[in-house]
């Protein structure tokens, strides 16, 4: 972590265009030494520095404008393009980094991170001459321009790392697995922050999915997601998190394009919301969900249709979603072996007590219908409208028929005392 953490603070220096002075790198690397920071740093700390800082003259420095460099000796005759001149360079360049001179493998290190995308496959491959200190500032370098790029971007030099790792074995594959490390952690660290100050909610919460009462790590998209787009690439950096809600307007195509990225993702929730794109293509693209949740969204037979063939392992949630009776029971026989909770969206909001012989009142919700009507904890519900209730799940079978705004009658006893009472359920509470 502490690995990350410099490498971190190293690469914002370098976005920032800050210089640090010669001095404060010496400092820098005696904190570093002390700290038994990795060799990866360190030399990592050095690249920043030199591309950061401007050219200072040495005698024993070789001239940035060597002879030796095809870039500044181009041949004879026919005018060179510029592509074939960075070509030759960057080849000229990559040799030096196992130059015998320490201050010209520093130049070429400064000089390939210049260069930038362009150098990246001659980095690579030359990784594969076994020569330790070229590797090693290869790989350092190849870091160094992968923490710069797009936090989805697959390709150019976190690709070079990746296929390195890939191909295993040797001291470029190990040294490619740290490098990978550290801006792994590091992105992960910067996606919370990002995330967060978009506005996203990413914290440990208790939260109900069907009749499931969960308390876990949870990705909320709602309203209070200021709609930057581009932020959102940041959401497959987030790790051990299973569970996603996402929320009104927010739910749409391409928001869901960049919530199935998130690696473990394998619940999603879906509410309070009119399916105006669709949604269901990037659903497609996971390879497992374990539960799936409408929650007042009103479905068409077309959309119930695409949640049949998405890969949903075991259970489909359906609240408030409107759905024709006919229509359900084609979806019960098309996915015969899922269990889905239907529920048509009226919320009491009471917990009773699972272990009790009675549906007794074991929590009131605030602000629910039950709370609104003076139901209270220890209260034992005795009938719906007047239906039997001897247990929660009767509770729950019975106000599952209603929908938010119809008005029941629910008859209970409180301590001895029968007593009946009309109230109107609300909607489920997003949490």
């Amino acid at each position: 972590m502490r690995d990350a953490t410099l490498h971190r603070i190293l690469i914002q220096s370098l976005q920032s265009k800050c210089c640090l002075a010669t001095s404060s790198l010496f400092v820098c690397l005696n904190v570093m030494f002390q700290c038994r920071a990795s060799w990866l740093s360190l030399l990592v700390l050095t690249l920043v520095w030199l591309s950061t800082a401007p050219a200072q003259g040495s005698p024993q420095d070789p001239p940035l404008s060597s002879p030796q460099d095809p870039a500044q000796d181009p041949p004879q005759g026919e005018e060179p393009t510029k592509s074939e001149i960075d070509t030759k360079s960057i080849a000229y360049w990559v040799e030096q980094l196992d130059s015998d001179q320490f201050l010209r493998r520093q130049t070429a290190s400064k000089r390939l991170v210049e260069f930038g995308d362009e150098a990246v496959e001659s980095l690579a491959e030359v990784t594969a001459k076994g020569q330790l200190e070229m590797t090693e500032r290869a790989i350092a370098i190849l870091q160094l321009l992968a923490s710069k790029q797009s936090p989805d971007d697959e390709t150019g030099a976190w690709g070079a790392l990746r296929r390195l790792v890939d191909q295993g074995g040797g001291s470029a594959a190990t040294r490619a697995t740290a490098a990978i490390g550290l801006i792994s952690k590091d992105r992960e660290e910067q996606a919370h922050e990002r995330l967060a100050a978009a506005g996203l909610k990413l914290d440990y919460r208790e939260f109900t999915i069907s009749n499931l009462q969960v308390n876990d790590n949870v990705v909320i998209i709602d309203s209070a997601w200021n709609g930057d787009i581009e932020t959102l690439r940041w959401l497959r950096w987030i790790k051990r998190v299973t569970y996603a809600i996402v929320e009104g307007e927010a739910v749409n195509a391409e928001v869901m394009e960049f919530v199935v990225r998130m690696p473990d993702l394998r619940t999603v929730v879906i509410r309070n919301a009119s399916l105006n794109s669709d949604i269901f293509t990037p659903l497609a693209k996971l390879a497992r969900i374990d539960r799936l949740q409408f929650s007042y969204v009103k479905l068409t037979e077309v959309e119930v249709e695409k949640i049949a063939k998405l890969p949903i392992r075991i259970q489909l949630g359906l609240m408030g979603t409107a759905l024709p009776a006919e229509t359900l029971t084609k979806l019960r026989a098309a996915v015969p072996d899922l269990a889905i909770d239907f529920k048509m969206g009226g919320f009491l909001g009471v917990k009773c007590l699972n272990l009790s012989d009675a549906c007794q009142i074991d929590l009131v919700i605030r602000n629910g219908a039950a709370a609104d009507a003076g139901l209270t904890a220890g209260d034992v519900i005795e009938q719906v409208n007047g239906i039997p209730i001897a247990k929660f799940e009767d509770l729950i079978a019975e106000i599952s028929k209603h929908s938010a705004g119809d008005e029941i009658e629910i008859s209970f006893d409180r301590q001895g005392e029968k007593k009946t009472v009309k109230l109107g359920l609300k909607p489920m509470k997003a949490e």
